[in-house]
C-alpha cells in the first residue's frame, strides 16, 4: 500500500545516472556487509587455507598443515597410561568447585569477558576487536574439533565413576581441551593488539597467559578435561592465533608448536606450564612421576605466502589494532 502511494507511476530511467559498482575484490568493501556476513567471509578466509590431516603411526598424531603440506600446529595422541597418571588431578582440583563455581559456569558461554580484567576491553569501543576474536574463535573452533574428532581422546569420567563432572561432559572427545584452545587463541591475539596501548605490556602478557591458564585449568575442576588437555589445546590456541596474525599481516608469528602429549606425563597443567609460549624456545614442565623437568613441546617453524593485502582479515586486524593505539593523557586516568 505504501509502496503505491509514495512511489507514483514507475519512471525508472536506464539511461540516468547508476550507482558506481563496488571495486571487485576490495577488502573495503567489508564495512558495506552486516557483521554475521563478515565473520562467514573471514572464517571461510582462514580455514579454507589449513587443512587438518591424520598421521598415523607411533604415536597417532594430527597436522594442522598450510596448503603446501608444511604443518603449523601437531598434537601427538597420548595413550591410556599417560590420562591413567592423571586422575589424581581431577580430584585435586575437584576439591576447588566451590570457589570456581561462577567461573565454570559463565565460560561455558563467553571466553572474551573474563580477559576483560586485564586489559581495557569493552564490546563498544572495541568493537572490531571484538569482531576480530568471533572470527578467530568460529575459526578455530573448526579446527578444533576435526582435531578431536581425529585424536578421538575419552573423557574423564569414562575413566571413573568418581570424577562426578559438575556439568555435563560434552559430546565429542577431550583433546585438545576446546576451553584451552580458545582461551590461548584470545590471549594470542589481545596481546598483539595491546602492544601499543597505554598500560604496562610485560605485566598485561602475564596476566593474559595466567588468565588463560585459569580458564583451562577451570575445565579440569568441573571435571570434564584432563591437565594434557589443556595442554595440547594451549599449543593449538597459539599456534592458529599466531597463524591468524600471519595472515592479518603482523609479522613475527610465524611459528607453532608440536604437542608431544605422551611425554606430559603425570604433570599437571598450571601457568607455569605455558612459561615461554609466546616465544621460540621448547615448553618443559615437571613429571612429579619421573621426579624430573621434561620438554613436552617444540616450535615449528614455517612462511606465509599470502599478501596480507588481499585478505579481507588484513582490513579487520587493522581496525581492531587502531581502537588500542589511542593514548590516555595522565590527568584522565582514573576517572
Amino acid at each position: 500500500m505504501s509502496h503505491a502511494t509514495n512511489v507514483g507511476p514507475w519512471t525508472w530511467d536506464t539511461d540516468g545516472p547508476q550507482p558506481l559498482p563496488l571495486d571487485f575484490n576490495s577488502p573495503a568493501n567489508l564495512r558495506n556487509w552486516s557483521a554475521d556476513v563478515r565473520v562467514m567471509i573471514m572464517v571461510q578466509e582462514i580455514t579454507s587455507s589449513l587443512a587438518v590431516r591424520p598421521i598415523s603411526g607411533t604415536p597417532d598424531a594430527v597436522n594442522v598443515t598450510l596448503q603446501n603440506g608444511t604443518a603449523i600446529a601437531r598434537i601427538d595422541r597420548p595413550g591410556v597410561e599417560t590420562f591413567a597418571k592423571q586422575l589424581n588431578y581431577l580430584e585435586y582440583y575437584a576439591d576447588q568447585r566451590v570457589e570456581r563455581t561462577a567461573e565454570i559456569l559463565s565460560q561455558l558461554t563467553d571466553l572474551i569477558s573474563p580477559f576483560g580484567a586485564v586489559l581495557p576491553l569493552h564490546p563498544e569501543r572495541h568493537r572490531w576487536t571484538f569482531e576480530l576474536l568471533q572470527v578467530a574463535l568460529e575459526a578455530v573452533s573448526l579446527i578444533e574439533m576435526q582435531c578431536k574428532h581425529l585424536l578421538a581422546c575419552r573423557r574423564p569420567n569414562e575413566f571413573s565413576a568418581q570424577v562426578h563432572p559438575m556439568i555435563q561432559t560434552p559430546g565429542h572427545g577431550a583433546l585438545p581441551s576446546g576451553h584451552a584452545t580458545e582461551a590461548f587463541l584470545v590471549a594470542t591475539l589481545l596481546r598483539d593488539l595491546a602492544q601499543t596501548a597505554p598500560h604496562q605490556p610485560h605485566l598485561a602478557e602475564q596476566q593474559l597467559l595466567r588468565q588463560a591458564a585459569r580458564i583451562a585449568q577451570n575445565r579440569t575442576a568441573a571435571g570434564v578435561h584432563f591437565p594434557v588437555d589443556s595442554a595440547a589445546g594451549a599449543t593449538l590456541g597459539v599456534s592458529v592465533g599466531g597463524y591468524i596474525l600471519e595472515m592479518a599481516g603482523s609479522a613475527g608469528h610465524a611459528h607453532g608448536w608440536h604437542c608431544k602429549s605422551d611425554t606430559f606425563g603425570g604433570s599437571d597443567f598450571t601457568y607455569e606450564t605455558v612459561t615461554g609460549i609466546f616465544g621460540p624456545d621448547p615448553l618443559e614442565t615437571v613429571d612429579p612421576s619421573e621426579n624430573a623437568t621434561i620438554e613436552y613441546a617444540t616450535p615449528l617453524a614455517y612462511s606465509l605466502l599470502v599478501h596480507p593485502a588481499t585478505t579481507a582479515l588484513h582490513q579487520l586486524y587493522t581496525l581492531a589494532k587502531e581502537e588500542w593505539t589511542t593514548a590516555v593523557a595522565p590527568q584522565a586516568r582514573g576517572r
